[in-house]
């Protein structure tokens, strides 16, 4: 009755007529909570945190790296690993010197990269141990947690708290469904909302999660160009 999706989606899904407007909103859906992208590691192998640039060090840090197959939120990861600071990552992917940085960043440490594409495919690579640091949606990594409690997997990760990539999420209605079920639909998420959160439980002040909000607007207007780019670049790589 009801569809998750990112802002960019949902502008799609709105201009093409795929999903239900709603009255008092442009965007054709609701609030829905967030989704974060996280850098994850194995605690087994690693002492501390790392950061993004850690990610890149393969000499101190030897071992496979997980990164999701696609353009985007790969490309923002890279240019964090170069130093970019996460409030100019969208102008400096905005131009084309910024574009040849990020993809220049990715070819680096391409011998190392393990792909996926699905949260599902990031938690077999957790459970298998096939990386040693990976990004990962940190609902994922919480689910993987909880079946290494239960003895159903042996890897140990955790999720850091600094630069977590953090997607908004809405919620749409799909086209086909009834018009009146679409109403009775949208008047119980505007009564209670399902809100999907992947932070876990409240963290120490002096370890305060940091974010870098995906841009919904800047993917709407370049990723196509962008997720082509990347799909010609390293498609034989995929999984």
């Amino acid at each position: 009755m009801a569809v998750l999706v990112t802002g960019t989606q949902l502008t799609q899904a709105c201009a093409g007529g795929w999903v239900h407007p709603v009255d008092d909103s442009p965007t054709c859906g609701i609030p829905g909570g967030v989704s974060d992208l996280a850098l994850t590691w194995d605690r087994s192998r690693m002492a501390t945190a790392p950061s993004w640039q850690d990610f890149w060090d393969v000499a101190r840090h030897p071992g496979r790296r997980g990164l999701h197959f696609g353009a985007r939120t790969t490309l923002e990861i890279a240019l964090l690993a170069d130093g970019v600071a996460p409030q100019d990552v969208y102008t400096t992917l905005a131009t084309q010197p910024g574009v040849d940085r990020a993809f220049r960043k990715l070819d680096q440490l391409r011998p190392y990269i393990v792909w996926w594409n699905t949260p599902a495919d990031a938690g077999r690579i957790m459970e298998q141990s096939s990386a040693l640091m990976l990004s990962a949606p940190s609902t994922e990594v919480t689910s993987v947690s909880s079946r290494v409690q239960a003895g159903a997997a042996t890897s140990l990760f955790v999720a850091g708290t600094q630069d977590i990539l953090r997607t908004p999420l809405f919620w749409a209605i799909p086209s086909n469904v009834p018009t009146d079920s679409a109403h009775r639909t949208l008047a119980q998420l505007r009564m209670h909302a399902p809100h999907l959160e992947d932070m876990p439980g409240p963290l120490p002040p002096d370890n305060a999660p940091t974010f870098l909000t995906v841009s919904d607007t800047f993917w709407s207007r370049y990723g196509d160009a962008l997720e082509q780019q990347f799909e010609t670049r390293f498609g034989a790589q995929t999984p």
